[in-house]
């Protein structure tokens, strides 16, 4: 895979999602569990030593399986690569849980099943059905990247969010349905 080097480097000093220190054990043979700070940002998973500022690695979280593994652990393999297993310890099982949920949920790919489905429920509720349009998928496509970057701002200023969209196949208009957030100044 291509990356920018340095917006990968900018993207790891963003505010986390989530972010523990855990013990970790990368995929190679004899590799040992390792204090690691390990954060979430968007759908990347950055690993450092605790001494310091660059991220020694990161697990960029598409095309993955995250499971839970032993009493407080989980791993993630790659569905190219299932041999290729890096494997995490939390301290609690609580908190093992809420990284599998957080893990779970940062793909590209969970958002997008999300949409389709949220997408497929108003279309059930409203009896239009226009798939196939592609113009209707482009506007799909830029309510997917509206979600994405809301995530990024909300994200960056400290929050979690739940986002819920309707779309109108016939306008084209994408209203806001609902909105959880927890974070500074929330209730």
């Amino acid at each position: 895979m291509r990356y920018n080097e340095k917006e990968l480097l900018s993207l790891s000093r963003q505010r986390a999602e989530k972010a523990a220190e855990l013990s970790m054990r990368g995929p190679k043979k004899g590799s040992v569990l390792k204090k690691r700070l390990v954060k979430l940002v968007v759908n990347f998973l950055f690993y450092f030593r605790a001494d310091e500022e660059e991220p020694v690695g990161a697990l960029l979280l598409e095309h993955c399986m995250v499971k839970k593994d032993e009493e407080k652990g989980f791993l993630i393999s790659f569905i190219d690569e299932p041999d290729k297993r890096y494997i995490f310890e939390c301290s609690s099982q609580e908190q093992r849980d809420e990284w599998v949920e957080a893990l779970t949920n940062a793909s590209y790919e969970f958002m997008r099943k999300s949409l389709l489905f949220y997408r497929n429920e108003i279309l059930k509720i409203s009896g239009k059905v226009s798939l196939g349009d592609v113009g209707h998928h482009l506007c799909f496509s830029l309510i997917l990247t509206l979600v994405c970057a809301c995530r990024i701002l909300w994200s960056n200023m400290g929050y979690r969010q739940t986002l819920a969209f309707s779309w109108n196949p016939q306008t084209s208009d994408v209203n806001l349905v609902s909105f959880q957030a927890t974070g500074p100044d929330c209730n």
